[in-house]
């Protein structure tokens, strides 16, 4: 099985109304931002995704909420986009696979 790289953290372009300053993260924003980092990163090792795709991980400026993304490889297009929760649940199964196998 091929492993693909993870993606680096990007932000997205600011699409808040003129004037509307986004609410500063916090503690609990910032540490699901790091579980979710890395979660994303575990996917990517383990080859999740499949064979020219990778999985990315960036915060939206406008909301400061965090974006996951399948993404072909090639072509940059945008496969299937995923809620937080679910990407640090399939890592947590990915990881207790692993254990459970070796």
């Amino acid at each position: 099985m091929t492993q693909i790289s993870a993606a680096s953290v990007q932000t997205l372009a600011s699409t808040a109304p003129a004037g509307i300053a986004p609410a500063s993260p916090t503690a609990k924003d910032r540490a699901l931002n790091r579980s979710v980092s890395a979660a994303v990163q575990t996917l990517n090792d383990a080859g999740y995704a499949g064979n020219g795709r990778e999985v990315t991980f960036s915060i939206d400026q406008a909301t400061k909420r965090t974006v996951i993304k399948v993404v072909d490889t090639s072509t940059k297009e945008v496969l299937q986009q995923w809620p937080p929760e679910y990407v640090l649940q399939l890592a947590a199964e990915s990881n207790k696979l692993t254990r459970d196998s070796g």
